[in-house]
């Protein structure tokens, strides 16, 4: 009797490929940037080649997006799936990980800043509140933490301002830093990704500007 011959190993299954290692507990509120607009977006977890978000704008497989995180530069992908709120994103390249979750050390002869929520693009006519009354304003850029704003009469640093803008409740907040007309404003309480979230998917939905996505 002879022996078995040996399995043909062109029969075998192929194995699938290994997929990166994941930070399952990640949770870093990002820009998110289609085709159609742009907006708020949690990183839930993240590898070098994807994470998964979650979002309030509608995303379909196949769409193009960008994804500005603290520290790293933009990282553009495509959504490989969706279900609900979540969605998978394949990167187009390799995402440096590492230098996200562990960004470089600063001196401690450097005053560090405190970390700086994504900035969205908006350009929206708004009112602004300060000791003589309220003035017709404009605002330019939003985020959990503050906000940039064109005015028409010049403010002192740390003066505090009051912003009425439409679909938000109104944000107070100090004046940081002044560059001709615009002011950057420091909110004493943060806006809740929630709420801006949904604030931005709403205007948008209104006929906000397009932003490109690659």
């Amino acid at each position: 009797m002879t022996d078995d011959p040996p399995p043909d190993p062109t029969l075998r299954p192929a194995p699938f490929p290994p997929r990166a290692p994941r930070a399952v507990t990640l949770l870093i509120t990002g820009k998110l940037v289609t085709r159609a607009e742009e907006g708020l977006c949690r990183v839930r977890n993240i590898s070098a080649t994807g994470m998964q978000i979650e979002t309030r704008i509608p995303l379909a497989v196949g769409d193009a997006v960008g994804v500005e995180l603290r520290g790293l530069s933009a990282i553009a992908g495509k959504v490989v799936w969706s279900r609900g709120s979540l969605a998978g994103i394949a990167s187009d390249g390799a995402i440096d990980v590492e230098r996200l979750l562990h960004p470089a050390p600063v001196s401690r002869l450097v005053r560090a800043p405190h970390p700086r929520g994504p900035r969205v693009l908006v350009e929206l006519a708004i009112e602004v509140q300060d000791g003589d009354g309220i003035h017709e304003a404009a605002l330019i850029d939003l985020s959990q933490g503050g906000a940039r704003v064109r005015l028409p009469f010049r403010p002192r640093i740390e003066e505090r301002l009051s912003l009425i803008v439409p679909g938000l409740p109104l944000k107070s907040g100090a004046v940081r830093w002044i560059r001709g007309d615009e002011a950057g404003i420091a909110f004493y309480e943060p806006l809740s990704f929630d709420c801006l979230a949904e604030w931005l998917v709403d205007r948008g939905r209104g006929g906000a500007p397009a932003a490109a996505a690659r």
